[in-house]
């Protein structure tokens, strides 16, 4: 039989060797947790260096808060980190476009939608941009949010070919008014003016007629040459919006006689018939102008453009036509 110390003996290397298992059992745990945890700190570290190299922009929103944002998303905005941190999400997106922001990411987050959407968006330059978006919840510290991916469209060749002019190559109607949009923001923060001119080309119906529509087409691109070779400022934008029709956006003007001038220029570039590349032709063009002025003759841009466009057709009726004519209520 097994005495009593005997049995206290084997009881106390059983329970040695048991803490022993679990020292040692404790001990690997410890280990594959702290493994883990550097896994874990490694792959967020990862992570984050992927998410700032990335070209997209990239955001998550909870709470109706911005909670994280990558170095595209702050380059493509043109806002710091901190300035973003009491800045709504929507705050950044143009207004006009708003309303259909919230409808398509609704949308596409219930899967009733496409999977990209597009949107302006307002800088911090004051500057708007063109986005391709898109969505998805996902969860953070336990709570549902929205993660966002966006891409710049604004200097893309998919812009140039949407937002262009595919035979002059200068802005068309889109391009123009978003440019428009901009400049009215700009200008009514710092209390400045604009001046919209309303370009018709007079008798180019008949130029068609008489040479034919390649004959036109290449006195169109003559015309947008020259129109560039009077508009030069960086800030001003010279689109042709359809036909024979132009416009051009002045920016920063101080007071009327800038724009005479620059009228008084156009006049001037065109004075002399224009040569037409690869014939022995030369076209005279004359040109009906209309011009309205912001914040005189109207604070938005369809009120601007329909004042302008009145004022081009005053000349239209005026005998000889080839002037230019101010807005008048």
């Amino acid at each position: 039989m097994t005495s009593k110390t005997e049995q206290s003996k084997q009881s106390e290397i059983d329970a040695g060797d048991q803490i022993q298992r679990l020292t040692a059992e404790n001990s690997r745990l410890r280990m594959q947790f702290d493994s883990t945890a550097k896994q874990v700190q490694e792959l967020n570290e990862f992570i984050q260096i992927m998410l700032n190299l990335s070209p997209f922009s990239i955001c998550i929103i909870q709470d109706d808060q911005l909670i994280y944002i990558n170095k595209a998303f702050c380059d493509t905005v043109g806002y710091t980190p901190r300035q973003f941190r009491d800045m709504p999400p929507w705050n950044f997106v143009f207004e006009a476009d708003r309303q259909h922001v919230r409808k398509s990411v609704q949308a596409m987050l219930e899967g009733q939608a496409e999977s990209f959407f597009m949107f302006r968006l307002m800088t911090g330059e004051e500057k708007i941009k063109w986005i391709l978006g898109s969505v998805a919840y996902i969860h953070m510290n336990g709570k549902r949010a929205v993660l966002g991916n966006f891409v710049d469209l604004t200097e893309g060749r998919v812009m140039q070919l949407a937002y262009n002019d595919t035979l002059t190559g200068l802005p068309n109607r889109k391009l123009m008014m978003d440019r428009l949009e901009q400049a009215l923001v700009a200008a009514k923060r710092r209390n400045g003016r604009l001046g919209l001119l309303f370009i018709d080309l007079d008798g180019f119906k008949d130029v068609n007629d008489r040479y034919g529509h390649g004959e036109g087409d290449k006195l169109l691109i003559e015309v947008a040459n020259g129109l560039k070779d009077v508009v030069r400022r960086e800030n001003d934008t010279i689109s042709r919006i359809g036909g024979d029709e132009f416009i051009i956006l002045l920016t920063d003007i101080s007071q009327r006689d800038h724009i005479e001038l620059i009228i008084r220029h156009l006049f001037e570039r065109f004075a002399a018939p224009v040569p037409i590349p690869g014939k022995d032709l030369k076209i005279p063009v004359a040109f009906s102008v209309g011009i309205a002025v912001f914040p005189e003759h109207g604070e938005d841009s369809d009120t601007l453009i329909r004042h302008a466009d009145e004022a081009m057709y005053h000349i239209k009726k005026t005998p000889g036509k080839n002037g230019f004519h101010f807005y008048q209520p």
